[in-house]
């Protein structure tokens, strides 16, 4: 594949090797690493009180008989105001985990996927010296890219996470951090040069 520079014309080329951006397999598994993904991004934090926790007295609100209303016992019960909710969120792990095999197949298909697309770039490295959204706008827009972006670089920068963080449809991921989601997510793929070298060597490594 060619190697786009700032200029928008063609620097070099780089090899995409067959074993990650020439797969085949079950579309199921794009669904299962996608399901892990969003299930593992929930906090699990919501949390309402149940009749044992609410504040109150435990004192018998009014005597059992002979008041034409029904029989209570506490002022916590749900049916009052301020009492507790009945089978309401508690805390949990939504946590849901996939085979790591799984997990790096059904990211070698997405990236075969979008490949065969022509979603998938590569270009010459860049960093930048200050956090300047106008300067990064500048780098990308020579691109010619439509639609939303996916840059894989070998690190994230401090300047480059802020310079992007305002920048609508743009996401900054290290070759490390790549996933099926993401790759599914965007429109266009772009690796630098270094991005994607990083991401092969964990392909390689793993």
């Amino acid at each position: 594949m060619d190697v786009i520079s700032s200029s928008g014309e063609a620097k070099g080329t780089v090899e995409l090797p067959e074993s990650v951006f020439k797969q085949q397999g079950r579309q199921s598994l794009l669904w299962e690493a996608v399901r892990s993904y969003l299930a593992n991004q929930r906090q699990g934090t919501a949390k309402a009180k149940s009749k044992a926790e609410v504040s109150g007295t435990g004192k018998k609100p009014y005597r059992q008989k002979h008041t034409g209303r029904a029989r209570h016992g506490s002022r916590r019960s749900p049916i009052f105001v301020g009492g507790g909710v009945v089978f309401g969120p508690h805390p949990r792990d939504y946590g849901l985990g996939i085979p790591r095999k799984k997990k790096r197949q059904a990211l070698r298909i997405a990236l075969t996927q979008r490949h065969e697309e022509g979603a998938v770039k590569v270009v010459e490295d860049m960093e930048l010296e200050q956090p300047k959204t106008k300067v990064l706008l500048g780098k990308i827009g020579a691109y010619g890219l439509d639609g939303s972006i996916l840059l894989v670089l070998p690190a994230v920068s401090e300047n480059m996470r802020l310079a992007s963080r305002n920048v609508p449809g743009l996401t900054l991921l290290s070759g490390a951090q790549l996933h099926t989601y993401a790759v599914l997510k965007h429109d266009n793929i772009v690796f630098t040069e270094q991005g994607l070298a990083g991401f092969l060597q964990r392909e390689g490594d793993n």
